[in-house]
């Protein structure tokens, strides 16, 4: 009797050890697995190995905790002022013509400054928080055109990015890009424009669906009525004289509401919640959902009064987050592509140009989304032309290997033109245990599928796992 109760407390403590153990180391699988999903796609093995010695819980704690809501880099400086709108009908030929060019190099001005921020930012998953927020609070850069109003719309991703959607949803509906680009402008009382009305409602809220209806859009466009940017400011302003004043019924209740008591009104909806949650289900972990775990996690946010951080906490520490049978089911987008892969071999002198040439022919060109819905992701981002720039872009890399002995040009059908980065390899081929099954768990997030071996030759490897079409999963 009294050996079985020591046996019983021998395996008790085990048990409780064991647990213990569990909890408070994290793998280093898991430790990659969990940083690409948040970053850009692939991680580097000092920043893995930065994470190993926390508990998954606190790695995850960690990531949140170093959200940042201000940029690294300071404002970037444009050359179109969005006060010359007004005076843009009565330009002749050769003004206007320069005021578009200058509109068009603001466009490439914000497109280097926001990817060198994602290159060299200390919080990835801060920038992957903005980029899924440009991607759902849509706005195009060839409607909105001022440089100046699409960097402030991406200061307020920034500032709100895993903070109180409440403010989030208030501030992009009242910022001149927004108002432009669904032509808030344009929505008068004796002439309704149904736009804005529709979009918070199908694209920003709640989806489409039957928890509202087409008398709502309709109420809610009145409500809407007198947003605008004032020509003279180039800022919100509420006219009063051109708002509807009269009483709207909207989802049930009547009043003499404005543009906030609408958004007042629909995030009373715990359905809300349910639609963000299923967004970043499908961002961050698999396009097959979980319909009673996005349903706790959409609570989790309602219940919060929409802080989205308690949520996104919960979303990284479920189970299906943490499965090892999900990784490599996600397809990177061009800017995980792109940037993951310069962030992890880091580089110098990079042709900015030429990477957003890349993003671009890939399908995702920042700041001009295909239409209102966004990039739609997923498989739509491999077709018989992506993947072939995919490649190349990747093999570009190779063109700018620097600190090496190896001589990579025999066999490598180098391109004539300069590279367009330097890479220093240095860092990964420095110590002893890179071998190519630790450089395997490195580069990719599944099965290698061309499982090409280059013993003795790591700097081949690493161009083999960059090739290889695992990489291009995450």
């Amino acid at each position: 009797m009294r050996l079985n109760l020591l046996l019983g407390l021998f395996c008790f403590l085990i048990a409780t050890l064991s647990s213990f153990s569990n909890a408070s180391s994290l793998t280093f699988s898991e430790a990659r697995h969990l940083l690409a999903r948040t970053g850009f796609g692939v991680v580097s093995p000092k920043e893995i190995e930065k994470f190993l010695p926390l508990s998954y819980e606190d790695a995850v704690d960690e990531i949140l905790s170093g959200v940042r809501e201000v940029s690294v880099q300071s404002a970037p400086v444009f050359k179109a002022n969005p006060l010359e709108r007004r005076t843009v009908r009565d330009m002749d030929g050769p003004t206007r013509q320069a005021f578009n060019k200058r509109i068009k190099e603001d466009h490439h001005t914000l497109r280097n400054w926001w990817n060198r921020e994602m290159l060299i930012t200390p919080s990835p998953f801060t920038e992957r928080m903005v980029l899924f927020w440009h991607n759902h609070f849509v706005s195009e850069a060839s409607k909105v055109r001022f440089g100046k109003w699409l960097y402030d719309q991406n200061v307020t991703f920034r500032k709100h990015a895993t903070g109180d959607f409440r403010q989030l949803l208030t501030d992009i509906s009242i910022g001149p890009a927004m108002l432009i680009y669904l032509d808030a402008n344009k929505n008068k009382k004796n002439n309704p424009n149904e736009n804005f009305a529709r979009e918070i409602l199908e694209l920003f809220t709640l989806g489409e669906g039957d928890q509202y209806t087409e008398d709502d859009i309709r109420e809610s466009a009145r409500a809407y009525t007198g947003w605008m940017v004032n020509p003279f400011t180039a800022k919100f302003e509420f006219n009063i004289r051109t708002h509807d004043g009269h009483i709207k019924t909207f989802m049930g209740e009547e009043g003499n509401f404005d543009g906030k008591d609408i958004i007042r009104i629909i995030l009373k909806k715990p359905e809300v919640g349910d639609f963000l949650a299923l967004k970043l289900w499908k961002e961050f972990i698999s396009l097959e959902v979980d319909t009673s775990e996005v349903k706790r996690l959409g609570k989790i946010l309602f219940e919060n009064n929409f802080a989205l951080k308690p949520m996104l906490r919960e979303l990284f520490l479920t189970e299906q987050f943490r499965n090892p049978q999900i990784r490599g089911t996600l397809i990177k987008s061009p800017v995980e592509l792109t940037l993951g892969t310069i962030r992890l071999l880091g580089n110098s002198n990079l042709d900015f140009r030429r990477l957003i040439y890349f993003q671009r022919s890939m399908g995702q060109n920042l700041f001009q989304p295909p239409d209102v819905r966004g990039w739609r992701g997923g498989t739509n981002w491999i077709t018989s032309s992506t993947i072939l720039t995919r490649e190349k872009f990747l093999k570009k890399v190779f063109q700018g290997v620097v600190n090496s002995k190896i001589n990579m040009t025999k066999n490598m059908n180098r391109d004539k033109k300069l590279p367009f980065m330097d890479v220093d390899f240095s860092p990964l081929l420095a110590s002893e245990k890179r071998e190519e099954g630790y450089l395997k768990k490195v580069f990719l997030a599944a099965n290698s599928v061309t499982d090409k071996r280059q013993h003795g030759a790591r700097l081949k490897t690493i161009r083999n796992l960059i090739l290889d079409p695992a990489y291009q999963v995450k």
